[in-house]
């Protein structure tokens, strides 16, 4: 009997191990993209170093998508400034559809050598603490926004900043 015991025991430790090394497999394969992202402009890949130097961006500040996590149907790149960020989104989603949500309002047509966008903002954004300029794409568009930081006091414009932005990146921007 005493035997008998042993061998269960024996057993079940080997059954807790193989249970536990079942917790801790391996998926083998590559991570996919969110969906919607295949073909996108991916702006922290696809604008280099050296022009974002070129218009007074540390490439070093750069943060891929919202805090690490992908956007089903964006891609997203920003930079970090004293009192903004610079945001540019590439997304398939057009300049008219932009213009039909709800959420945005106080558009505005602009040109950028002979390239259609418009420029806009929140519609519960009174201050314009953050300002949205959507440049026609083949892909969708691309977006450039500035965002003030949290509490930080503005500076300057955020529309004016995303312009200036938007004129400044513009070779480095799919059409």
């Amino acid at each position: 009997m005493l035997g008998s015991v042993g061998v269960g025991r024996l057993l079940m430790a080997g059954v807790l191990v193989w249970a536990a090394a079942g917790c801790s497999s391996v998926v083998e394969g590559a991570a996919e993209p969110a969906s919607g992202q295949g073909g996108l402009f991916d702006p922290c890949n696809d604008i280099p170093d050296s022009v974002l130097e070129e218009v007074g961006l540390d490439p070093a500040t750069e943060e891929i998508d919202i805090e690490g996590v992908e956007q089903p149907g964006w891609k997203i790149c920003s930079w970090t400034e004293p009192w903004y960020y610079l945001m540019v989104y590439s997304t398939r989603f057009t300049v008219d559809d932009a213009k039909q949500n709800p959420d945005y309002t106080g558009f505005e047509e602009i040109s950028l050598n002979e390239r259609r966008g418009i420029q806009y903002h929140g519609a519960s954004d009174v201050e314009i603490d953050k300002c949205y300029i959507a440049l026609e794409a083949k892909q969708g568009s691309i977006w450039i926004v500035v965002d003030t930081k949290g509490i930080a006091e503005q500076e300057g414009s955020t529309c004016g900043l995303a312009a200036e932005y938007a004129h400044s990146l513009l070779g480095a921007l799919p059409r």
